[in-house]
């Protein structure tokens, strides 16, 4: 009987109705560790890693009852002589002797560890990148960590390549000798055959192979070796590459793709991962921008009003003083209609630039409008904000400005309001203005400050 299935690529294994080994093939002796006189007459209860597969299949498929022509395909985990395991795909059926009828039952396995090592990898790699709970760093370790178990490599790298330098970004190794930000020369790395073939690269057993001469090999012994290119937005970014000291297996098909797919994840985030903070760095711009006057680069009345709002609830809330002043340029409209708008607009620049240099940390300064500016001084008392006021003022009254030729003095005059605690941002700017409009009646170029009475 044993004859007839010598010339199937599949272990074969048959069986009596209690489910002793009658025959079998040569790759049976070679799948499980065997030789055939060992198998014969042996309960095929020692091929099963699970006593409890072994007694389930009794049950399902070897029996007269259910037993009847070729069953449907499936995966059990076997045990060869030596204690080691792999999954083999089974396929049961019946013979029936033509003599006395007597029954027998058949087994044809296929070892399928690889495919079901692929497939369970797969699955693994899918739980990691879709894992909300984790971040790209955390990603990159399990998938590193997946890599290393799959291809029985112990040593794991995340590397970035900039011209010819090769830096690692993230490792495993048994004896933590990598860590990130080590760099190496390119052509010192076995990764310079991946850039080189711009495709994956594996050697099982270096000492053997036609890179035995390589400088990793002289420097490190690493004997074996399997990595993939990381490309971004159709760009070499780096390589994700696993290593041993010791040869390992053949590398099949299976191993080249999964590798290959590990490294285009990466690229694929690495790209999403570069997108999301060029769309972040976009937006804090535009926020940026609008909250900033376009002509002066000082905040704008939108931004300063936000601003107001918030200090006057600390003012109610916490008993904190706060003052406002509202500056206006004297005689604007004169120095626009004599020497021209641009130099109008010189005119408010050169605020923005000297108030800007002399301002507090907590200070804000705003263009409220036109040639008006707004200062807002938290926490602090009139006598110091007049102070300050003084200073500015009188800087810009001194300052070297010139319009065709012509040197123009600037001033200012200033009103200055402070906020009580049931104020609104319209009360106290009122004020402010009042105290500025007394300051122009006043002659101009001077400041003055709400009063109490008329408060």
């Amino acid at each position: 009987m044993a004859q007839v299935f010598e010339h199937i690529d599949a272990a074969v294994l048959v069986v009596d109705q209690d489910r002793k080994v009658v025959a079998t093939n040569g790759l049976a002796s070679d799948f499980f560790g065997y030789d055939e006189g060992e198998l014969l007459g042996q309960e095929t209860r020692i091929l099963f890693d699970d006593p409890a597969d072994f007694e389930e299949l009794g049950k399902s498929r070897y029996n007269n009852e259910v037993a009847e022509g070729f069953g449907e395909r499936f995966v059990v985990r076997y045990r060869r002589k030596d204690g080691s395991v792999f999954d083999g795909a089974t396929v049961s059926g019946l013979i029936r002797t033509a003599e006395d009828g007597t029954v027998y039952f058949f087994g044809m396995i296929t070892n399928v560890s690889r495919q079901t090592a692929a497939e369970s990898a797969l699955n693994q790699l899918h739980d990691i990148t879709s894992s909300r709970d984790l971040n790209f760093e955390q990603r990159v370790d399990a998938i590193l960590k997946l890599g290393t178990k799959h291809f029985g490599l112990p040593i794991g790298i995340f590397s970035k390549i900039t011209n010819e330098q090769y830096e690692v970004q993230q490792a495993i190794h048994p004896e933590n000798a990598l860590t990130p930000g080590m760099s190496f020369d390119l052509g010192d790395t076995y990764c310079s055959h991946v850039v080189k073939a711009d495709d994956v690269r594996g050697f099982h057993h270096v000492a053997q192979s036609e890179i035995h001469t390589h400088p990793c090999y002289k420097s490190f012994g690493l004997e074996a070796y399997l990595g993939a290119p990381i490309v971004t937005d159709g760009e070499r970014y780096g390589t994700l590459n696993f290593s041993s000291p010791v040869p390992a297996r053949e590398f099949t098909g299976q191993d080249i793709e999964l590798v290959r797919l590990f490294a285009a994840w990466l690229g694929h985030e690495i790209a999403r991962m570069r997108d999301w903070r060029e769309l972040e760095t976009t937006r804090a711009e535009l926020e940026r921008l609008a909250t900033l006057d376009p002509l002066t680069g000082l905040f704008n009345r939108r931004h300063m009003e936000d601003c107001l709002r918030a200090e006057l609830e600390r003012v109610k809330r916490y008993n904190k003083s706060l003052v406002v002043a509202l500056l206006d340029f004297d005689n604007f409209k004169d120095l626009n209609d004599s020497y021209g708008h641009d130099t109008g607009d010189d005119a408010l620049k050169l605020f923005a630039k000297v108030s800007a240099e002399m301002m507090r940390d907590t200070d804000v300064i705003a263009r409220w409008g036109g040639e008006e500016f707004l200062i807002l001084m938290p926490e602090t008392k009139a006598a110091g904000a007049l102070k300050y006021l003084e200073r500015l003022t009188d800087r810009m009254r001194h300052s070297d400005f010139h319009a065709k030729d012509v040197e123009v003095k600037l001033t200012l005059s200033v009103g200055l309001g402070i906020a009580g605690p049931d104020d609104t941002i319209d009360k106290l700017v009122s004020r402010a203005d009042v105290a500025m409009y007394e300051a122009k009646q006043a002659g101009r170029d001077t400041i003055r400050m709400y009063s109490e009475d008329e408060r």
